[in-house]
């Protein structure tokens, strides 16, 4: 029965089209990026909206772009496949963006409308919503019940039924006592929803088209409207940079009790940043004041930090120690390597068991171009050891410490090398 249950939904779900709406311009963010491409642990805020449906088991997602809509389109289109964008010209408001895609949908489907600016939204609420409103529902919505519900549209009730939403800067005194408010999440049946969005008008003191009018026509034509409540967490809207910091902290949490779940250590959650889509092994150690963004892959039982700051795209072994202060950008770090003081390791290969001393800097950059490093393996960097990029370390070399290894000086396997600029150190012959 459940399989059979679980097998209809997933069906159903190949008719729902999400249609998520970015062509805002975000003015409260006081920022030239557009809304919806702000940053959240190391995102864009419009990814986890995706991210979600995509999880939900929903393959076709419409993106609504307006405001710098090719910028918007290709930070989209470098992060997901086979998404489609529509344009909205001027920017008239919610039911004019969502009258946009008109001609882009299937009668048949059912779309699920999703605010881009609402990036705590969950797979798991998408899926409720979708099984509530298989029970012959023409509208199906999200809402959230809060102590403190400014800012947010209001749920209107006539004896429990839903008969209409009102934008805070539109409802009456009364209204404002409202604790139920509109997430901005609907799923909706194609044929009364564009019907529907023929007939409003901007008749509100934005002047614009509101979306949410489409409901108080729903419920004029005697058509069914269901909500499903969520959390207060999940129904946070991004407006303000003081919002984008509080779903930081939300998001943040999210990603360390996953990270938890996968056999990883973290001493001190409230001094560790680690950002969406950091995969860390099991049996793994991470210390306070560690900052992980980018696409980072930490293998089993490494111990990263104090103090320490991965990034980029940097693949890390089996059981490296990466201590305080050190910083490692755009590295492979194989098996068994320690790097524990105060090091700086930019665009390099590092072999197996190798050591790097304290104050170790690999100077990468040469003014125009990132050029890359390869330490083999068994080598011993030493303490204060100075690497110019491009260069290569030999395997089971080792620099002494305050070397200077200039630029193409590659050292061969197994040399020991001195001085500034390091010179190759001469064995005395035995007198025996």
């Amino acid at each position: 029965m459940i399989l059979s249950v679980a097998k209809d939904l997933l069906k159903y779900m190949k008719n729902i089209t999400a249609v998520i709406l970015a062509a805002g311009k975000g003015v409260r963010m006081k920022s030239a990026l557009p809304k919806v491409l702000h940053k959240l642990c190391g995102k864009p805020l419009i990814y986890y909206i995706i991210k979600e449906v995509k999880k939900a088991g929903i393959e076709r997602v419409v993106i609504i772009i307006g405001n710098q809509a090719e910028l918007v389109k290709k930070t989209i289109s470098d992060l997901f496949e086979g998404i489609e964008f529509i344009e909205q010209k001027e920017p008239l408001g919610t039911g004019n963006a969502l009258a946009q895609a008109k001609n882009k949908l299937r009668k048949e489907d059912d779309i699920l409308v999703l605010p881009g600016d609402a990036p705590l939204m969950t797979a798991d609420s998408f899926k409720k919503l979708i099984a509530a409103h298989k029970q012959d529902n023409s509208c199906t919505l999200l809402s959230a019940y809060l102590a403190f519900p400014q800012g947010y549209g209001r749920i209107i009730r006539r004896d429990k039924k839903i008969i209409e939403i009102k934008e805070e800067r539109d409802v009456s005194c009364t209204e404002r006592k409202i604790r139920e408010v509109n997430s901005g999440a609907y799923l909706l049946k194609t044929k009364p929803l564009f019907k529907a969005l023929s007939k409003i008008s901007p008749d509100n003191k934005k002047k614009e088209y509101y979306l949410t009018d489409v409901i108080s026509l729903f419920a004029q034509q005697g058509l069914k409207i269901d909500s499903l409540s969520i959390s207060e967490k999940e129904i946070l809207g991004i407006n303000t940079r003081k919002e984008l910091a509080r779903a930081e902290k939300i998001m943040q949490t999210r990603i360390l009790e996953d990270i938890f779940k996968k056999g990883v250590s973290i001493i001190d959650p409230a001094t560790t940043y680690i950002a969406e889509g950091v995969r860390i092994g099991k049996d793994s150690l991470v210390y306070p004041f560690t900052f992980i963004e980018g696409n980072v892959k930490i293998s089993k039982g490494c111990q990263i930090g104090p103090f320490a700051r991965i990034r980029g795209d940097c693949l890390i072994g089996n059981n490296v120690v990466i201590g305080n202060f050190v910083e490692i950008v755009r590295c492979k770090v194989r098996d068994n390597c320690r790097v524990k003081h105060h090091s700086y390791l930019g665009d390099c290969l590092i072999g197996r068991n190798v050591n790097i001393g304290a104050g170790t800097i690999i100077a990468n950059y040469d003014g125009k171009n990132k050029n890359r490093t390869v330490i083999g393996e068994n080598a011993f960097i030493g303490s204060g050891t100075i690497l110019v990029a491009p260069v290569k370390i030999g395997k089971s070399a080792i620099t002494g410490a305050g070397s200077v290894v200039l630029k193409n000086r590659d050292i061969p396997d197994g040399a020991t090398v001195v001085g500034v600029p390091a010179r190759l150190l001469k064995r005395r012959k035995s007198n025996g």
